[in-house]
This record gives C-alpha cells, sequence and structure tokens, in this order.
C-alpha cells in the first residue's frame, strides 16, 4: 500500500492518475491514501503517489466534490453465484492452484466476497436436471434429500467457508421439481396452481432452508423464482404470473416458515422486468404480503426498475442478482461495461451486487452447451488459472467497499460513473470509471483542498482513503 501523510482535518475525496499537480494541507490527521487502477494492460495496479508540493487552488471547471455528510443506503457485500459446472472446473486444478483461486475470490485479501447466490435445483449451469425431490406425487416430501448438492453446490460453498467463514447465501429455483410443472419437464411449462401442490412446493422450501442450515451453511435468504417470465429457454425454468407469485408467498410460504420457527429472509425475485406492475407491485402492494418481504432482486432489463422500486418502496432493500452472462469472450470492453452498471446500479439504491458464473473451465460451455463469461477461466490441461476483466469489475468494489458501508453523495467532475462510500471503518472510497480512450483531467474537491490529477484511458479506478 502506498502511503502518504496529509497535514489535514478531514480529506472526504482525494486523488488518482499518473500526474499530481496541486495540494492545500491544513495541519491535523495522518491519513493513508491508497489509489488503484485498472486497464486492460494492467489490471490492479497499485498506483505510486508521487511527493506533493503545495498549491493555492486547483484549475480545472466542474470539480468532482463529495459530501459524506449526505448518505444513502447501506451495502450487504458483493458475491456470485454457486454453480455445478463451477465447482467440477475448481477440481480440475491441483489443491494448490485451487486454492489459490478460493482464496483470490473470497478471502479479506482477495476480492473478499461475502455472499453468494446458490441454486435450488437445477439451474443453467447444473452438471443435469433435477430437483432435490423427483419423486412424483411426494406431497409430504418423504424422498427430500440434498444429497447431490453434498457433492457438488455444498463442498464449493465450505471451500469458499474457508477463506470467507461468515459468508452469507441465498437461495432460489429455476424450476421446481417436474410433477409440480404443468408439462412435467425441468424445461418450459409454468408452476401447477392447485393449493396441494402449492401447499408441498411451501414444505419443498421448508426443508430446503432447514437441511442446508444442518449442514453449517449461513442460508439467510430465499426468492421464491428465478426469471419467472421466460419459460422458452434451452435450461430449467418455469414461468408465474406475479398474481400468482403473490398468493404463493402469502399464502403458502410464509406461513409455512412461521409455521416451522424459521428466520429466514423472504425475498421477492429475480425479476428481469423493468414493468414494477408485472410482478413487484402485485405483491407490494398487498397488505398481507408486503411486510414479509424484505427486498426484490433484479437482473438484466430489471435494473431500470431498481431506483423507481426505491422511489416507491423505500423500506425494502435491492439487489442486483445476476450480471450479463456474455457469450464467453471475456472481454475487456466487456469488463469495462459491467464495472459502469455496478457503478449504476450501486447508485440506484442497490444494497447488493451478485456475478454470475464464478468460475468455468476453458471452454466456459453449459451443459447445453450455451457459452458465457466467468470471473475466472481454469485451463484444465494446463493446471492454470486466469482471471478475467470482469473478476477486477467487482473486485474493485467488493475488496474495499465493506458490509455496513453507507453509499454517499458525490457530484461533478468529468466522469459519467461515479459512485463514493463511507465505510464503518471511516474510510472513505471513491470509484469511477474512464470510459474514454483519453487520458482525462480531473479536479477533485474536498472541504479543505482542491488536487488536480489525471486518469487513465479506459479504466476502472478506487480511491481510498484511511484514517489514522
Amino acid at each position: 500500500m502506498q502511503r502518504l501523510t496529509l497535514k489535514m482535518l478531514h480529506f472526504s475525496c482525494f486523488l488518482t492518475g499518473f500526474t499530481l499537480f496541486s495540494m492545500v494541507f491544513p495541519a491535523h490527521a495522518d491519513p493513508a491514501l491508497r489509489w488503484i487502477s485498472s486497464t486492460q494492460a494492467s489490471p490492479w495496479q497499485e498506483m505510486p503517489i508521487p511527493e506533493t508540493t503545495p498549491s493555492a487552488q486547483g484549475s480545472l471547471a466542474t470539480p468532482l466534490r463529495l459530501d459524506p455528510l449526505t448518505t444513502f443506503q447501506s451495502i450487504d457485500g458483493f458475491g456470485g453465484c454457486f454453480n455445478d459446472l463451477g465447482w467440477q472446473a475448481l477440481l480440475a486444478l491441483n489443491p494448490t492452484n485451487r486454492e489459490a483461486v478460493l482464496k483470490e475470490l473470497f478471502a479479506p485479501s482477495g476480492a473478499n466476497f461475502t455472499l453468494g447466490r446458490v441454486p435450488l435445483g437445477a439451474n443453467d449451469f447444473s452438471l443435469c436436471w433435477y430437483s432435490l425431490d423427483e419423486t412424483p406425487g411426494d406431497f409430504e416430501m418423504h424422498d427430500f434429500s440434498i444429497a447431490r448438492d453434498r457433492h457438488e453446490l455444498i463442498p464449493f460453498i465450505k471451500a469458499a467457508m474457508a477463506w470467507q467463514p461468515k459468508l452469507g447465501i441465498w437461495g432460489v429455483p429455476w424450476s421446481p421439481p417436474a410433477w409440480m410443472k404443468t408439462n412435467n419437464h425441468y424445461q418450459g411449462g409454468f408452476m401447477k396452481q392447485d393449493p396441494k401442490t402449492l401447499t408441498a412446493y411451501a414444505l419443498y422450501f421448508s426443508k430446503y432452508v432447514q437441511a442446508y442450515r444442518a449442514e453449517g451453511l449461513n442460508l439467510y435468504a430465499v426468492m421464491p423464482q428465478n426469471e419467472p417470465v421466460y419459460n422458452d429457454n434451452i435450461y430449467p425454468q418455469c414461468k408465474w404470473s406475479g398474481p400468482e407469485l403473490n398468493v404463493f408467498v402469502r399464502d403458502y410460504l410464509v406461513p409455512r416458515f412461521q409455521r416451522d420457527k424459521l428466520d429466514v429472509q423472504v425475498w421477492f425475485g429475480t425479476i428481469v422486468t423493468r414493468n414494477l406492475a408485472e410482478f413487484v407491485e402485485p405483491v407490494l402492494e398487498d397488505p398481507v404480503s408486503n411486510p414479509s418481504i424484505v427486498g426484490i432482486g433484479y437482473q438484466y432489463n430489471g435494473q431500470a426498475a431498481l431506483l423507481p422500486t426505491h422511489q416507491k418502496y423505500p423500506d425494502k432493500k435491492l439487489s442486483q442478482t445476476e450480471t450479463e452472462c456474455y457469450n464467453g469472450e471475456n472481454s475487456w470492453d466487456q469488463g469495462m461495461i459491467t464495472f459502469q452498471k455496478i457503478i449504476q446500479d450501486t447508485a440506484a439504491f442497490a444494497n447488493s451486487y451478485f456475478y454470475w458464473n464464478l468460475v468455468l473451465n476453458e471452454s466456459g460451455r453449459s451443459s447445453w452447451n450455451w457459452r458465457q463469461n466467468s470471473l475466472v477461466t481454469v485451463d484444465r490441461r494446463h493446471d492454470t488459472s486466469s482471471y478475467n476483466p470482469e473478476f477486477y469489475s467487482l473486485k474493485h468494489f467488493s475488496a474495499n467497499v465493506l458490509a455496513g458501508a453507507k453509499r454517499i453523495a458525490v457530484s461533478g467532475g468529468p466522469f459519467l460513473n461515479v459512485v463514493a462510500f463511507l465505510n464503518p471503518s471511516g474510510d472513505e472510497v471513491v470509484i469511477f470509471a474512464n470510459d474514454s480512450a483519453q487520458v482525462t483531467p480531473c479536479e477533485l474537491e474536498t472541504r479543505l483542498s482542491k488536487v488536480n490529477f489525471t486518469v487513465p484511458a479506459r479504466s476502472m479506478n478506487t480511491i481510498v482513503l484511511h484514517p489514522d
């Protein structure tokens, strides 16, 4: 870490760039300054802080300003989804290399992922179609079992917990057991809506929560359905309407959890439409359902609904539950887009943010031959791993913006995508993208000083001020 002694009472926003021009340092505190910049050629670079020279004023217009006294939502954390194929990719590495990847993803000294998403049954990066009860008509869930998960998902989660012991996870089904659907298959179809099936499905969720917690896992929440608007793709899916989901949550799921005395959060998601009237309003406008819903999970096109949802339901938490999966190119341009979207989504009141595939092998392909991006790529032939651009998109946030941080106000400056946070420790964190092809000058105005600096072209940037 680069450290710089600054004689000042409160340095609420600070500098980055290859060239530092001026500062004013009133005497009082001695904080330590850290700047990390990522470009395609040099990701995650600890940038040197040159010696400073006193100067009266900065010279650039529209300075970037922070206001740490104006706070918004708290940050719960960052993470990704635990999938079968991710664990299979890691198992292809020798134990030392496998642990190195897990450490870089989950250890506080690495990306520091503190949250994770888990599929309840098969998803699009599972090894095959499956659920946790494959016996048709087993409404009492006598044959419910997580035995399969003990071979794939649970070892993956526990391997992560070796580096992040308090890792929090939440579960969501892509499809219920096939016998609960109108077409009796994991692909396509609709959820049956008869009371007997819905009662059994609520019991299915309850047994899932109890079984996962019995494994020593911190399963803190569930969502009723992944992308309920879709049932026309190649992987496990199931279509529900908003009113149907409301009936299930209100009349079956929540009462079941209450009956079984399960203290587990119920979130509503994952929603991929920006139209609140389609899914969100049927639940949150119901006076019985509303108090039981902790938050809303959005992904893909649902990103546009984050801010309107906060404005209409400010007491509900929000989560970006899945980044775009792209096409397996793992390009820098895609990484920059993801980085900017994390900025936009946290600025739109998201409390948490989840990537999709944590790890994939060199093919990047699902069991259904769909090629997608991942944070880490494992080369099975050479027993090596590589970190893709989106890994740095997430790490710029997760390594520095800690659970309990508050988003704070930020204005001005030349960057379209910028966001700032105040950590519980008092650290101030400024994160911004220079998506221009040019090195960009910027003036940063603190309460007591102005700083002129330049920012590398096409770069991700995080600046942290550590008060002593």
